[in-house]
């Protein structure tokens, strides 16, 4: 009796150590498939879009002249971005983007616009439900300070780069940028920038899946 026990732990402990790799495998089972999102050939992106930059303003220290100061202030625009998939993880993306607002100082309006045009690589993880994705940017950035309605203007171009990225929330057909976050560098105006920016938007899918 005893050793017919004795057998049936046994046999108990080896139906234990065969079925701690069959769950494994079948939980590896079901999980590749959420990696097997299909990879689409272009990715278009449109959306609200916020800047955080150091911006120059410009303000009567007199009656008869103005003079300047630099202030960090929100900034809302659009960005917009084509984004060609090479293969599934890797591909290049051309982001154009402008913000916009007109802060007003001690009586004086400063219609503020600042335009991004960079490209760069971008890395994917394409799943089922979400792809997060992280990118690297560089161009050029645009910035324009007016006093309204008749005051100083300036205007410049200079080098600038964004480094950053986001999820996206998979539907068929198109996605859902839940969040886009990043540094945005920047050399406008005399200013060195070191800016923010975030974005959230729509995605749209064509060509053939990769």
């Amino acid at each position: 009796m005893r050793k017919s026990k004795e057998t049936q732990e046994a046999q108990k402990g080896q139906s234990t150590r065969f079925q701690a790799p069959l769950v494994l495998f079948l939980f590896l089972l079901l999980v590749r498939p959420s990696f097997a999102q299909e990879t689409p050939e272009w990715e278009f992106f449109g959306g609200y879009s916020i800047l955080r930059t150091n911006v120059r303003e410009y303000y009567k220290s007199t009656p008869i002249i103005y003079s300047i100061r630099y202030k960090f202030e929100n900034l809302n625009g659009w960005d917009f971005a084509v984004t060609e998939n090479i293969n599934r993880w890797f591909g290049g993306t051309f982001d154009v983007s402008g913000h916009y607002k007109t802060p007003v100082f001690q009586g004086s309006p400063n219609q503020q616009q600042i335009h991004s045009f960079t490209y760069g690589p971008r890395f994917s993880l394409h799943m089922s439900l979400l792809t997060p994705f992280a990118h690297a940017l560089f161009g050029a950035a645009h910035a324009n300070v007016q006093v309204t309605p008749v005051g100083p203007h300036a205007s410049d171009t200079s080098f600038a780069a964004a480094a950053g990225g986001g999820v996206d929330l998979n539907v068929k057909g198109f996605a859902i940028r839940l969040i886009q976050a990043e540094y945005f560098h920047a050399n406008a105006l005399g200013n060195n920038q070191n800016n923010y920016r975030a974005s959230a938007g729509i995605v749209f899918h064509a060509g053939k899946s990769k």
